[in-house]
Formats: C-alpha cells, structure tokens, sequence
C-alpha cells in the first residue's frame, strides 16, 4: 500500500532517520570503545597485580592472594592445593584467560609460577559490566534527548523551509481568474520557488490564450448560428400567416418553428456550457409549459410510429435558464421517441421530479452505468453520444439529480429529481391531453 506523504513529513522523517542512524553509529562506536578500554584495562590491571603478586610471594611465601576490588587468588604449592581449585582454571595455561566463567560469574584470570608454587589471580569482570551498563544507559537517554531535539528542530525547520511553499500555494489559491495579467513570479524571489511560480505563469499564459481562443470560438458560433434561426424562425412565421396555406402547411410550417426553437436552446445550452456560465439568464420559468411545448414537438415522430404518449403535469415553476431546461426536456423526449417501436411514453411532473418513461428497448446493463459520458455509444445508439451528456451537465448546473431504470428490451425511465426549493403555482393537477398523439 503506497503512503502518501506530505513535503514536511518527509523532512521530519528524514531529518529523524538521520538522527537515529547518527545516534546508532554513535552507540555502536561507544560500545565497541568501551569493550576495548575494558580488555585492556582489565588485562592491565590484572597483569599489575599479579606482578605484585610474584614479587610479594616470592619475599613471603605465605603471602595470602589479594580479596579486593573484585579480586581473588590461588596459590598451589602441593597437590592438596591444587584439588581446591575450580575445574574451571585448573587446567589453564601461563597468561591471561578472558570470560572464564565460574558458577555463573565471569572472570578474567591470571596464572604464572613463582618457582615451584603456581599462582591464580581472577578478577570478577561484574563491576566493570555495571559501568558499562551505566555508560550504554546514559548513551540511550542522550540518543533519545538528540532524538526529541532533531523533532523539535527539525519541525521548525520543516515550516521554515515549506513557508515559501505554502504562501506560493495561498497565492495560486487567491488568484481570480477575471484579473488575467496577474502574475506570481515577481512574489517569490526564492530560487526554487521562483522556478515552480514562473512555470506556473507560463502554463497560466497558455491557458489565458487557449480560452481567448475558445471565448471567441464562441462569440463567433454564437452569432453566426443565431441569426439563420431567427431569419428561419421569422420566415415560418410569416408563412404560417399566409392564407393560401392549407392547414396542412400550417402544421408543418409550426414543425419547422418549433424544431428551430428547439435548436436555439440547445445552442445556448452547448455555448453556456462552453463558456464555463452558471447556467444563463436565472428566471422564473414555467416547467410544466416548457414540458408541453417539447411533446409538442415530438408529436410528429410519436405518431409516425403510433407511440401513445401520456403527459400528467402539475404547474410547476422553476429557476433557471429556459435554455438549459428545455435542453434537458427535448433530449429526453427525444431519446424515448428514438428507442420506442411501439406502446407508450410517458411523461409526469410534480412538484418533486420530472419522470420520462418508454416502453422501448432498454438499455444494456453494461452501457447503464456510462450513458451520461461525454461521446459514448452503447450499443443500440444512433446519434453522437452529446445528448444525455448534455442533460447531465445541465442537471448538475442547475443543482437537479438524474436517475435512471432500465430493463432491456422492457424500456427506459429517467427520473430528475428538482433538488432545489420549486415553486407551484394554483391549479387542479390534472392529465394533460396532447393534441394529434
């Protein structure tokens, strides 16, 4: 499992590593010293004595051995003598013997003649191993009091060395993005973190030119898709007028209104979702108009395929931007129209949620969770994957939450859900008779 460490606690736990492993060496440099002193000064000592030791028997051969400081002796001048000795030493060579341990007890020990007398001299090594516990003891309190200072120390140091850093991160968060020619480079002076904020510039200059270009993208799409539409919408209007018309005409001339309508608000949807909007003009809109407005204008293609289709609306009023939520409307509608061979679609509205329902072919579970994505196809789709992506977007902008059921080959139902507060309006909630479907 990879941890995900921040820069300071990075630092702490080097600055720590060090520490231990400085005071690590430390310890083991001092043990190994005091193992060495200690050979030494016991292989000294023990050879001095036993010096004296010689000297003293060999002027008084009764001399009895030395009993202090952890000293002791044999001296065996028969074989009686040389019975009372521990099997331990008995069979020991002239010299020093190091760790010679006698009934738990290690000791250093000394043997040498002094003519026919044979002379023992042990040292008892447990006061020197108390010493040395005090010396590594008093060597883990400092290595534990260095430890605590590398914290202390270095947590300081830690927010001295990250204050450049997190003022660098205060300022990209308090940047606004309305004043384009503020810069972060001419804060910092830090080398490195002058480096991170002249890189953050450049990457802000490239993307002030990326939007520069896409603003005028979309200004331009904007008026040049606009006006054909207002010129094809007043043209259906004038014609509608015309008195030759038979009532035939009308009706397809009030398709072609109503279809023109249609693709003005989803052009002011794609360009408000494009330019980064909140969601268009804010106003009070009626929902449960906007939602017979869109069967109208799928009554067509319902008939076409005599698909019964159902609306039950309370009035509702909502909002938001008419645009967007006609956008949302249509390409519901739409899509049941597409994926619907025969029965029903039913529409219902309440105060709580708008509820689109087919009888139509369903959709695959394995595309059910991926339909809102941008450009996905599943695999009964015909279009280009941008209308229930673009119902998502909206939803989301206008605070609204979009479910869906879906059982394939039994049909689809796609439930939006008005989150925010919604207004209705006095009215009898009724069924919603739609004309020619």
């Amino acid at each position: 499992m990879r941890v995900d460490w921040s820069l300071r606690a990075r630092f702490l736990l080097a600055a720590s590593v060090l520490v231990i492993v400085l005071c690590v060496a430390f310890a083991t440099a001092v043990h190994e010293c005091i193992e060495l002193l200690e050979d030494e000064m016991l292989n000294h000592t023990l050879v001095r004595e036993m010096q004296e030791f010689k000297r003293d028997v060999a002027v008084r051969p009764q001399t009895a051995p030395p009993s202090v400081g952890g000293l002791s002796g044999f001296v065996v001048r028969d074989v009686s003598g040389r019975a009372a000795l521990p099997p331990e030493i008995a069979g020991l060579a002239n010299g020093v013997h190091e760790d010679i341990v006698i009934q738990g007890r290690v000791y250093y020990v000394a043997v040498d003649n002094v003519g026919a007398t044979r002379l023992y001299l042990l040292l008892d090594t447990e006061r020197v191993e108390l010493l040395e516990g005090d010396v590594v003891g008093a060597a883990i309190l400092v290595g534990a009091v260095a430890l605590a200072l590398a914290a202390v120390l270095g947590l300081a140091m830690s927010r001295a060395v990250m204050r450049p850093v997190t003022q660098l991160a205060s300022d990209v968060t308090h940047l606004d993005p309305a004043r384009r020619n503020e810069r972060l480079k001419n804060r910092h002076a830090n080398r490195e973190v002058g480096l991170i904020a002249a890189a953050f510039d450049d990457y802000m200059d490239r993307l002030e030119r990326v939007l520069e270009r896409e603003q005028a993208f979309t200004e331009d799409a904007s008026h040049e898709l606009r006006t054909p539409l207002a010129i094809i919408s007043s043209a259906a209007e004038l014609l509608a007028e015309e008195p030759a018309l038979s009532a035939a005409g009308v009706e397809r001339v009030l398709r072609i209104r109503r279809a023109a309508g249609q693709m003005q608000s989803l052009i002011e949807a794609l360009l408000f979702l494009a330019r980064g909007e909140p969601g268009g003009r804010q106003q009070q809109c009626a929902l449960d108009q906007i939602v017979r407005e869109a069967v109208e204008v799928i009554s067509a293609g319902a008939a076409a395929k005599s698909l019964d289709v159902v609306v039950k609306v309370e009035p509702v009023v909502v909002t938001g931007a008419p645009a967007m939520i006609a956008c949302v409307v249509n390409n519901l509608l739409l899509n049941a129209v597409n994926f619907t061979q025969n029965g029903a679609i039913e529409v219902k509205l309440s105060t709580a949620q708008l509820t689109v329902r087919d009888s139509g072919v369903g959709i695959p579970p394995q595309d059910l969770s991926r339909i809102f994505e941008r450009r996905y196809r599943g695999t009964q789709s015909r279009g280009l994957g941008l209308g229930l992506y673009l119902v998502s977007r909206i939803c989301g902008r206008l605070g609204w939450v979009i479910e869906t059921e879906s059982a394939e080959g039994r049909g689809t139902t796609f439930r939006i859900r008005l989150s925010p507060p919604v207004e209705t309006t006095p009215g009898r909630v009724a069924p919603v008779p739609v004309e020619g479907v």
